[in-house]
């Protein structure tokens, strides 16, 4: 009769794991059936907006060289620090202040890199036309100051670029007190006709690091799409390109420990690649046109989170930017509804006892209670 009556609550505690992730659970369903979605996509990405153009620099130089090849504007918060190149006006230059590559060392981990070294990896952002004959900033462009040029917390900084048609694109970027960039850009049109602009925001990293290769952690492109994840692995990419139409979501590139990532602007209609051609890119562009009529001025604002892939930091920003499932950019794995739940449970007894040895203890201690208690109800 005891063994029954154990044999019943083992089911009934595995019927309650599977209607949970049946009913409240959807982020597992959506990992499984983004490895389908290829075909579905590439029949549903077509748009009016331009194809983005890439670059195909070849590598020439090492970093340091790079850094010191043109003028720039450094930034600095308690989490990192770095440089804003004004060729381009691409982040391309970042240093995690609070993290090392080795233990108790004092060799912070560097993780964006300009274009021309080896292991270029940076963020651009810009207009896009299918207008013909304008002159557009691109990544050979050289951006004015205007004001600070150090970049804080307290001191945001403006750039400037005018073209021959006497139509000027003013970038004003942003900091917080951790990996917020928030990119404001403004066309200023001076001229007397009308034109049609197309923002967009992309990550290129010239080559794929090295992996960890472990089945349950995802290091490539990654993305969330009208509530869909896509995790595609750099070798994917480099067989073929993924692009998705979508009305809201964000993309970019994660590693084990780090997170660099574009949010287009809310409430507005994008159109997401990622590909390879030399280099690797996640990019966006919106859909719909910026017209910018006679003696008119338009914005647009892109978010940038290039940070350490803490859970409390991943979380804090998918609440307070409303960003979509930004949480997933942390890869929990298919059994996502019990994995999280027991890190904030280890966290917690972790608080408690300093010791994450104890933590796991006092976590067993607790699932093996409360399975013990269920049987005993039921007995």
């Amino acid at each position: 009769m005891d063994t029954k009556n154990v044999i019943a609550a083992i089911s009934l505690s595995a019927a309650v794991i599977i209607l949970y992730s049946l009913f409240f659970a959807p982020a597992v369903v959506e990992q499984k059936d983004i490895q389908n979605d290829k075909n579905i996509v590439s029949e549903n990405s077509s748009t009016d907006a331009p194809s983005l153009v890439q670059d195909e620099e070849t590598i020439k130089i090492s970093r340091n060289e790079a850094l010191k090849e043109n003028d720039r504007i450094l930034f600095e918060n308690d989490k990192i620090r770095g440089s804003i190149s004004l060729i381009g006006s691409s982040i391309d230059d970042l240093t995690f202040k609070n993290y090392t590559n080795t233990l108790n060392g004092d060799d912070n981990v560097i993780l964006l890199n300009p274009k021309q070294s080896d292991n270029g990896y940076y963020v651009e952002t810009g207009w896009a036309t299918t207008s013909k004959n304008i002159d557009l900033p691109n990544s050979k462009s050289l951006w004015s100051i205007e004001g600070s040029n150090k970049l804080t917390p307290n001191s945001p900084v403006i750039l400037s670029w005018t073209n021959s048609q006497n139509i000027k694109f003013v970038k004003e970027i942003s900091l917080d007190k951790q990996y917020l960039f928030n990119i404001k850009q403004t066309i200023i049109n001076s001229s007397d006709k009308t034109y049609n602009f197309y923002p967009y925001g992309q990550i290129i990293r010239n080559v794929a690091p090295d992996v960890t290769n472990f089945y349950i952690l995802h290091e490539g492109l990654i993305g969330v799409f009208d509530d869909q994840l896509v995790e595609e692995d750099y070798d994917d990419i480099e067989e073929k390109k993924y692009s998705k139409n979508a009305q809201s979501g964000w993309l970019g590139i994660t590693d084990k420990y780090w997170l660099t990532s574009l949010i287009p602007e809310k409430d507005k209609s994008f159109r997401s690649d990622f590909d390879y051609k030399n280099k690797f890119r996640a990019n966006f562009i919106e859909t719909n046109a910026t017209e910018v009529g006679a003696n008119e001025t338009k914005s647009n604002s892109i978010r940038v989170i290039i940070a350490a892939k803490e859970v409390n930091v991943i979380d804090g920003y998918a609440e307070s930017e409303n960003i979509n499932k930004f949480d997933l950019a942390i890869d929990w794995g298919w059994f996502y509804f019990i994995v999280k739940p027991l890190f904030f449970a280890i966290q917690y007894f972790f608080n408690l006892a300093g010791n994450f040895g104890i933590a796991i203890i006092m976590i067993t201690a607790c699932i093996r209670l409360a399975f013990f208690s269920t049987c005993k109800l039921l007995i």
